[in-house]
């Protein structure tokens, strides 16, 4: 090292001190050894160092340096006086560069903050190649954890490592102390951030899956993920902060008054009619609500009603109160405006000058004007004192829904658009002293349904109808950004007295408050991604790139490793539906729905050429292994455009043959590696093999039974898998012809398979939104990947086989770290190695129901409740899962019907009619109906998406106890005290016919798969089948000794299976009537028996308190739950037939996770030292999760930025929002487990 230049810089600090360029001081570092940041860093640890400078800058802790130069065997060349010495430098060198940081703004101010955007990008340009500088920005990240004079510089360093997306996965962070900065869309998966401590840092967007979170101290966390109050069954009207900004009140048919900060309900306020708005005296004392034709004021302090209003003729809109809180102004469907006199509450004046109804109402702040706005197009601005026109704001060309006065007075915003038609769709800024329209921002069909100033003024927010909420910048007249918030009506938006929030209300379908950081959302993010479904991915021969084709005609190419968007490729008119690499690297071919193949040069970028001949669709493109031939598939079903395969000549571009021999369209082709045969797939549910030198067809395989989706052969060319739309994978032996397996594991289509490179592992993705890892060799699942919230359309390993990815209808690319599913992890004396098929996404969730009044949900494995859900007050009697597996609907002697949103634990509807208590409920085999049957002796059918009874059905002469949907979802059955059996027509709502023969009561009744037969269970010891068509009884099954409770038909229809009173489960022949076997294990009666799905398994519940797993194959049972206090009424598999839901005589209803068939194990007498235990465990791993995966996504490719959690370990610490809300329930949402949890319930 340099004197001299050590002076220069010194001298140089001096002179300029904080005004030197940051870029200077940083590029200071280039003349370091970057392997001198870790050595200090280790010095600071080993001697516990907390003043840097301090001890950097004292001579007598050179014999220190130089012994820990040596300690950490630093030099590669020998340890020589002078070798050393030259370190020493370097050190002194630095300890003046770190003098310069600790003096320059980038150690004071924020440089996330908008105020920086130009500086920061510049700098961004300099160094985000410079390792040297890399290294520097690390360092100062760790020296966090020890120095706090450095916490902002430090910030700063990682917010520019974020921003240049260098990569921090699976890094050692322990202990950093980081503040006031953006880590918006970090990835720290698998990072080890235990002990670390934020403060005042945006975390939307970040990447936490896998991470070790323990005791971490983070709080006044900002997130662009909403906080959201959900109290509502139906759609939130109109929404208020208190003057304080502690308290909001919303309606619908109640007033809520929530506590902001806890986000708990406060009081409720009954209503006796919707209530369209709501609004705050400006002291407090009191809100104002309006609906029907009156307006109610409410004593906030009694939580009584103070007075009511009626003078309006129609519908009252909106209430609003001046800044005085004298004067109370609202507006009608009767044309008309009312001020009112709040002391005395008389009406003061009535101002009539709308034409339609007026729907909005707004005093300015300086209280001497009101502004309306009415469905007749117009706004007036109206003389407080007069009561007399001011101005008339003329315009917009639909209907005006809301107006409001910017803070000064001196800006009125008004906001217009028709809800079906759309029209004038715009926002417009007048001019309050000239009337004149200062600034329109349009939209091109979405109506502006509410606007509201911020409280400084700056900002204008409002919300569309598209659920949106966009925010644009007043003085500048920019359109800053956009919130995707609610899924369903954006009803009303209002800022906080304090500007820090933006509370938003939703309707009917989300019926939700979201509070939204104002700080954070309005922050613009650049991120790279898709705009509509992703159909293709696949890697680059190197393994460092990954490319994308999707609907949005874009083919983009993606560093693997950092997740950064290195190119987009436009061209393609239509969807992109394939894209690959040519094997040399060099070339990327996508093939369309424009009909057109295209080849891309991989390293500029730029088009190399436009493949033209086929008439249809490309759906799939595939290179040879020597790069020279491109095949491709072309077709749509049943349209027989064009069913060829094309091979090219890639060099050329010159088509070089047509092989023509399938009947439909052609959905996936690809070659065997060494190059000699092609393979292809399609809409004729054919898979066909061609000689790839002579165009000729060599043989076909006929084996599916519907269209086939994804052809791909293994490594070694012995085998080809192949995916089609019967849910089913097949793997074919090339050589004899013969299928070797067929996996069976997905639930509906399999539209990618694709082998890893050692083509030990197939890859499957499907419709059902889950990834699938099989095991070639045996056929058996290994794993099972669950993250997208769509369709998976396309699957690529890795060419080292460590990373699979994926991309889907959801718009996103996931890479997942597929070598993480080998390892294992041992406690104590108990090693087991946790891969997904033990620990699946579904999880062991149980969903009690209570006599008091509640459902709680459980975690099963570990007894820890989830949520609590709120709603019957009564015994619940019946539950159904929805066929997507989504919902959850229970029946209750409340006399009502609720449904839940099965991943939240939240009431979504509530259906009302039944007289006496509800004993079951069925949905119809497409979930758009749903049944219920009563002991008022009714049935009644409900239309779920219109949120309405459809048809009562009445005919029953006594309690109806069972009902059951035909599978083609047209007919009814229903099952009777009354000993009848009865079907009805679902679309009429009519009886078609009832049939008698049982001798007493109608239990159970069960549609065949095929549904041309019922069988039905009764207290008569007796089975019946009957024939659906003519209502005959088609033969009786006798052999139970007392009450058959339950019937079930097997998913094939060959089998039936019965329970009874007698202990006993028999399966029957469905064709003869034969007895088949007996199960006799339950020492109680068997009151409910199911089959899953693929029909190999059997579930059972009885009065002995116990369930039972049966394998029907060998008749054995596979696993028994049990320790249940009361007997089990009912059990059901989930429709995925991952989960098994029952219900029990203790008013519960639990889930029982199938894949794991038992409790997962406690460690005993090892378990008293597990959370030493756990601090060990591999960050990827997590033993104790229950629904989250093993294998957790580790780069998330998506144009919105996600909070991902899924895995990360949580011990004690805290989790805190800048409301001071607890965001632990938030992680766990997101897939984090609690480990503390583990070991109290363990104690417990």
């Amino acid at each position: 090292m340099n004197f001299t230049k050590i002076k220069s810089i010194s001298n140089e600090s001096k002179a300029q001190g904080c005004k030197k360029e940051l870029y200077e001081v940083l590029a200071a570092s280039k003349y370091l050894d970057n392997k001198i940041f870790k050595l200090i860093i280790e010095m600071f640890k080993k001697e516990s160092i907390s003043d840097s400078l301090s001890f950097l800058s004292q001579v007598e802790n050179q014999k220190c340096w130089v012994k820990h130069i040596i300690e950490f065997d630093f030099l590669s060349s020998p340890y020589t006086k002078e070798n050393i010495n030259k370190v020493i430098k370097d050190i002194k060198y630095f300890t003046q560069v770190m003098k310069q940081i600790n003096g320059h703004d980038f150690n004071i101010i924020n440089y996330s903050n908008e105020d920086n955007i130009k500086n920061k990008q510049a700098l961004i340009k300099k160094i985000c190649n410079d390792e040297n500088i890399i290294e520097l920005l690390r360092y100062l990240v760790h020296l966090t954890s020890i120095d706090n004079k450095f916490i902002q510089s430090g910030s700063n360093s990682l917010h520019l490592l974020v921003e240049m997306k260098i990569d921090l996965r699976s890094q050692s962070l322990e202990n950093i102390k980081i503040q006031n900065t953006s880590l918006l869309a970090a990835n720290f998966a698998r990072c080890d951030l235990s002990g670390s401590e934020f403060d005042n840092v945006v975390v939307s967007g970040m990447n936490l899956n896998g991470a070790k979170l323990y005791n971490c101290k983070w709080k006044n966390l900002r997130m662009h993920d909403g906080i959201e109050l959900k109290g509502y069954d139906c759609g939130v009207n109109s929404i208020c902060f208190s003057p304080d900004g502690k308290s909001l009140a919303s309606s619908s048919t109640d007033i809520y008054l929530w506590n902001i900060k806890t986000r708990k309900i406060k009081s409720l306020l009954k209503g006796k009619c919707r209530i369209t708005k709501v609004c705050f005296q400006p002291n407090g004392t009191i809100l104002v609500t309006c609906g029907n034709k009156s307006v109610y004021l409410w004593n906030l302090k009694t939580r009584k009603q103070l007075s009511k209003l009626c003078v309006h003729a129609a519908t009252v809109y909106s209430v609003c109160f001046s800044p005085d809180g004298t004067i109370l102004a609202s507006c009608s469907e009767d044309q008309s405006i009312n001020l009112w006199d709040v002391k005395t509450l008389q009406l003061k004046v009535k101002l009539c000058g709308h034409i339609r109804a007026v729907y909005s109402v707004c005093f300015s702040p300086d209280g001497t004007t009101l502004a309306s706005c009415s469905e007749d197009q117009s706004i007036i601005l109206w003389d407080i004192q007069t009561g007399q026109q001011k101005a008339y704001l003329n315009g917009h060309t639909s209907r005006v829904n809301s107006v409001i006065f910017s803070p000064d007075s001196t800006l009125l915003a008004s906001g217009s658009g028709d809800y079906k038609c759309g029209g004038d769709c715009s926002i417009r800024l007048w001019n309050i002293k000239t009337g004149q329209l200062k600034s329109k921002l349009d939209f091109d069909d979405h109506c502006v349904i509410s606007v509201s100033f911020s409280p400084d003024g700056t900002i204008l927010a409002f919300g569309n109808a598209d659920n949106c909420i966009r925010f644009w910048d007043v003085k500048k007249g920019l359109n800053k950004t956009k919130l995707v918030c609610h899924t369903d009506n954006l009803n009303e938006i209002c800022f906080s007295p304090d500007n820090t929030t933006l509370a938003s209300a939703s309707g009917c379908s989300d019926a939700s408050i979201c509070l939204w950081d104002v700080k954070t959302v309005q922050q613009k993010v650049n991120l790279d991604g898709h705009t509509k479904a992703v159909y293709s991915v696949c890697f680059s021969p190197d393994g460092t790139t990954v490319a994308s084709g999707s609907y949005d005609k874009s083919i983009r190419l993606w560093n693997v490793k950092t997740g950064q968007q290195k190119f987009q490729l436009e061209g393609h008119q239509y969807t992109v539906f394939s894209v690959c690499f040519s094997p040399d690297g060099t070339t990327l071919a996508s093939g369309s729905y424009d009909k057109s193949i295209r080849l891309w040069n991989v390293k500029t970028g730029q088009q190399k050429a436009k493949l033209v001949g086929h008439f249809d669709s490309v759906n799939s493109v595939c290179f040879s292994p020597d790069s020279i031939t491109l095949a491709s598939g072309s077709g749509q079903k049943n349209w027989k455009e064009d069913m060829s395969i094309r091979l090219w000549d890639v060099k050329t571009g010159k088509q070089t043959a047509i092989l023509v021999g399938h009947t439909n369209g052609v959905s996936s082709v690809s070659f065997t590696p060494d190059g000699t045969t092609l393979a292809s797939g399609s809409y004729d549910n054919s898979i066909r093999v061609w000689d790839a030198r002579t165009g000729q067809q060599t043989f076909e395989f006929e084996d599916h039974q519907h269209i086939i989706y994804s052809v791909c052969f293994s490594p070694d060319g012995t085998i080809l898998a192949s995916g089609s739309y019967d849910k089913s994978i097949c793997l074919w032996d090339v050589k004899t012809r013969y299928k070797k397996f067929e996996l069976e594991g997905h639930q509906y289509t399999v539209y990618s398979v694709c082998f890893s490179p050692d083509g030990t592992i197939l890859a499957s993705g499907s419709y059902d939104k889950y990834i699938c890892l099989w095991d070639v060799k045996t056929g058996q699942q290994k794993a099972k990947l669950y993250g997208h919230t769509s369709t998976i359309n396309s699957i690529c390993f890795s060419p080292d086989g460590i990373i699979l990815v994926s991309c889907s209808d959801d718009k996103s690319i996931r890479l997942w770290d597929i070598q993480s599913m080998q390892q294992q992890t041992k406690l104590g004396d108990y090693s087991k190695s946790f891969n997904q098929g033990s620990f699946p996404i579904d999880g062991a969730l149980s969903a009690s129901q209570s006599d008091d009044k509640y459902i709680y949900l459980y975690n099963f494995k570990t007894g820890q409740q989830l949520d609590k859900l709120e709603g019957h007050n009564s015994i619940i009697n019946s539950i159904c899962f929805s066929p997507d597996g989504t919902l959850l609907v229970s029946g209750s002697d409340d006399k009502s019907i609720r449904f839940w949103d099965f991943n939240t634990g939240l009431q979504i509807l509530q259906f009302d009619g039944h007289t006496r208590g509800v004993l079951s409920v069925c949905f119809s085999p497409e979930g758009d109906i749903l049944a219920s049957c009563s002991r008022d002796m009714s049935i009644r059918l409900w239309d779920f998406k219109a949120k309405k009874q459809q048809f009562k059905l009445d005919g029953h002469t006594n309690s109806v106890w069972s009902v059951c949907f035909s599978p083609d979802g047209t007919s009814l059955a229903s099952g009777s005290v009354d000993n009848s059996i009865r079907l009805w027509n679902v679309k009429t709502g009519f009886e078609k016919s009832k049939l008698d023969g049982h001798t007493d009561s109608v239990w159970s009744v069960c549609f065949s798969p095929d549904g041309c037969t019922l069988a039905s269970g009764s207290k008569d010891n007796s089975i019946r089948l009957w024939n659906v068509k003519t209502g005959q009884l088609k033969i009786k099954l006798n052999g139970h000794s007392n009450s058959v409770n339950t019937v079930c038909f097997s998913p094939d229809g060959a089998s039936l299976v019965s329970g009874s009173v007698d202990k006993s489960i028999r399966q029957w022949n469905v064709k003869t009537g034969q007895l088949k076997s007996t199960l006799n294990v339950h020492s109680d009666s068997v009151n409910s028996v199911c089959f899953s799905p693929d029909g190999t398994s059997l579930a059972s519940g009885s009065s002995d308190n116990s369930i039972l797993l049966w394998n029907l194959k060998t008749g054995h049972l596979k696993s028994k739950l049990q320790g249940h206090s009361n007997c089990i009424n009912s059990v059901c598999f989930s429709p995925m037939g991952t989960k098994i839901a029952f219900c029990s005589d203790d008013s519960s209803i639990y889930f029982w996770d199938v894949n794991i068939e038992s409790e997962i194990p406690y460690f005993d007498q090892n378990y008293e030292c597990m959370p030493a235990q756990m601090k060990t465990l591999p960050l990827q791993y997590n033993p104790f999760s229950e629904s989250v995966n093993a294998i957790t996504p580790i780069l998330l490719i998506f144009k919105k930025p996600i909070f991902q959690a899924q895995n990360a370990l949580i011990e004690q610490g805290e989790f805190v929002n800048y409301y001071g809300v607890d965001l632990r329930q938030f992680f766990k949402s997101k897939g984090s487990c609690f480990l503390e949890s583990q070991v109290e319930l363990k104690y417990k």
